[in-house]
Order: C-alpha cells, then structure tokens, then sequence
C-alpha cells in the first residue's frame, strides 16, 4: 500500500504540475527534479545512439544525434534493440516501461506492517533518487528490476541449481551495466564461497568483454566523473576538500584516483573498526542473510553502493539499490521487537532525499552510509568465513563421535 500511495501522490503532482505548467518537463521542475527537454534523457542516450547506427556513424565518438551533444557510453549489447525496431521513436514507450518495471520490483520487495515501516517506504519511494531515475529514464532501473525478480524467482528453485542460476543472472546483469559484478559477494557463505564468487567475478567480465570487444576502453572514457547530481568518492573528498582548503584547492582532491585511494582507506579503516566492535556492530544492524532472496537482494545493494562509491562518481539515480537495503532494514523493523534499523534506516532516506548539489552536509550522509555499508557488509562476510573455520573441527568432532558410539 505504501509504494502504491506513493506512485498516486506523484502521478498526482505531476498532472497537477502538467496542467499548471504546461508540459511534464515544468511538472517535474515544480516538484524540484532537474527535468531536462525532451523527458527520458537517458533512454534517448540509447535511442539515439541507435539512429546514429542505422545511419552508418559511430555512437561512441559522433555527438549529432544526441540532443545534448553527449557521446554513448553504454555497453554495445544496448544497440541490439534495434534489432527488436527500436529508434529515437521508441523513447517514451522504454521509459515508460523501465518506471513501471521499477514499481513492480518495489511491490514485490516491499512490506510495511507498522505504520514506521509505511512511513519509509512511501518516503523512500518519493525521494528524488528514485524520482531522478524515473524522469532520466535510467537503465538502472532496469538492472534493478531484473535483480530483484531474478533472486526472487532463484530462491524458489531447487537448492542445487540456484547457484548456477545466480551466476548467470550476475553475468547477465554486468553485461548491462560494469558495476553488478559487485553482487558475486552474495557467494560468500561460507569458504567454499570465495571460490565461486571469483569464478562468478571472472566469469562476468570476460561475458563484458567478449560482449564489448574494443568498446569497452572507449566506453570506460565516455563514463563522466561528475560532481554534480552524484554520490561517490569524487564528490565526497571535493567538499571536504573546499572547506579545508577555502583559498585554494590542491589539484589531486579533484582526482578520481585520489579519491578513490581515499574511499578505500576509509572502508578498511571503518571494516577494522566494526570487526573490532564486531559485537556493537550486532546489535545495531540485523545480521544479512546470505541464503535467502530478501538478504541477498540487501547484501547486493550494499556491494552496489560501494563499488560504486569507490569508483569516484555515480549519478544519484544509482541509489535506487538502497531500496533493497531499505526493505530488509523495514523488515527487521516489522518484527517488531526492536528499533535498532531505525536509525540506519533514516540514514538511507536522508540520503536518498538530499540536495542534488555539492555541499556538505549531503556529502557527509554519503560518507556516512559508506562507513555503514562497508562495515555491515564487510563483517557479515568476515563473520561467516570466520564462523565456517570454527564449526568444521567440531562438525569432525561430532562424527568421530557418532562413529565410535555405532562401533560400541
């Protein structure tokens, strides 16, 4: 009820918007999205990259055809709609489709059982990441979607097949977008674990490869580093960097290589501490679960936002991966025998809400959610690796046992 709630407050601003403004474009400006003319900006950054194909040109390098003079740097497997008779004329209908494809994913992933949980969600689903998705027309809400229903409908398949199927999802799924590979960390259950996340990880980027081919450096070098409308390193140390250097900034705070050193020291520096205080850590967060769609959908949320914090910069429309850590935070909360995903909860929201602009005060709730993601994930994955150790000498134990008691 709540995702439905919010999907009629907006649709309702919108119409609203529309008939006072005059087109959809001052609508979303009116509930303060940065819209652009014409909608769906980066749908188009694929339709139109289709024409400049069909037209016998090179997307990568020839900027003509985009109507903000922008180069593609999608992976190639996204001009293959044109195959399917997909063009510039298809834009509208996509992004369409890619919104209501973010809805039902929201639908299926959500529950709200205590009037907070309500709260978050419809909250969550109102923020302006998820709003900036959904004007941009971003193809993160696709590989969103897929994620959610994939690992929905793994988990009700038999247990030695799931594996293989996760797999192939997390293959799929890097084929779109570079920064699901993150996801393999679902595998680490236990020792064994590591190995097929490797082979998962291995296994997804020679399919990116071989899928892209002499595109993927081109591609790699169309990927902006902006630090404006995004989340991440980059944007993070920038303003750190403007209030503690207000004269003048040194050049290697606007790095992405320097800021992405720099995320990846504070995550150690956060894991070391939260292992630390492993048992502090406990009985603030709900521990993740690895076995089951709800925990693996979180855990790839978390692994999602730290990729891509550390890779410099990603446009905010790239949280919408929180949502998954959201719901399983709104699960706990539904159990309702504690408060503490609360706090860590409102953390996300304030986040996902924040100023679309380089300040601050948002870039310290990035940080922050970096400090808290790093550490949950990162001790669930040390605490099971750890856990698996301990049990496999009494698990020999307790057989030896069982054998001497049959032979007596």
């Amino acid at each position: 009820m709540p995702v439905l709630a919010a999907v009629i407050t907006i649709a309702t601003l919108l119409g609203i918007g529309t008939f006072l403004r005059g087109d959809l474009t001052n609508a979303w400006q009116m509930i303060r999205i940065r819209s652009l003319r014409p909608l769906f900006a980066d749908t188009r950054t694929i339709t139109n990259s289709i024409d400049c194909l069909l037209a016998g040109q090179d997307p990568y390098t020839v900027r003509s055809f985009d109507p903000w003079n922008r180069v593609y740097n999608y992976p190639p497997i996204w001009l293959k709609a044109r195959y399917l008779g997909v063009t510039s004329r298809s834009t509208n209908l996509i992004g369409t489709m890619l919104a209501l494809g973010t809805v039902g994913a929201c639908l299926l992933l959500f529950r709200a059982k205590t009037r907070a949980s309500a709260f978050i969600i419809f909250f969550a689903m109102t923020s302006r990441a998820v709003l900036f998705a959904v004007e941009r027309g971003n193809t993160d809400q696709l590989v969103f979607s897929l994620l959610v229903f994939g690992l929905f409908l793994i988990d009700r398949q038999r247990a030695e097949v799931k594996s293989l199927f996760t797999g192939l999802l997390i293959g799929l799924l890097t084929i779109l977008k570079i920064y699901p590979v993150a996801t393999a960390v679902v595998f680490i259950r236990n020792r064994n674990g590591v190995a097929k996340t490797l082979l998962t990880v291995v296994f997804s980027i020679a399919a990116l490869v071989l899928t892209s081919g002499h595109s993927l450096p081109i591609l790699l070098a169309n990927t902006p580093q902006d630090t404006q409308l995004s989340f991440g390193a980059l944007p993070f140390f920038t303003a750190i960097s403007h209030h503690v250097f207000p004269g003048s900034v040194p050049p290697m705070f606007h790095h992405p290589g320097f800021a992405s050193l720099g995320a990846i020291i504070l995550g150690v520096l956060s894991l070391i501490a939260a292992l630390i205080y492993r048992d502090r850590v406990n009985q603030l967060l709900p521990q993740l679960d690895f076995d089951h769609a709800r925990g693996r959908l979180a855990i790839s949320g978390l692994a999602i936002f730290c990729f891509a914090f550390v890779s410099g910069a990603s446009y905010d429309y790239r949280l919408i991966f929180l949502l998954a850590v959201l719901a399983y935070l709104v699960d706990d909360l539904n159990i309702g025998t504690s408060r503490r995903s609360l706090p860590p909860a409102i953390l996300i929201l304030l986040l996902m809400w924040g100023s679309f602009s380089l300040s601050l005060s948002h870039e310290i709730l990035d940080g922050l959610t970096f400090v808290l993601a790093t550490a949950w994930l990162g001790t669930s994955l040390v605490h099971r690796a750890i856990a698996s150790e301990r049990t496999a000498p009494i698990g020999s134990i307790q057989t030896n046992l069982i054998d001497s008691h049959q032979s007596l």
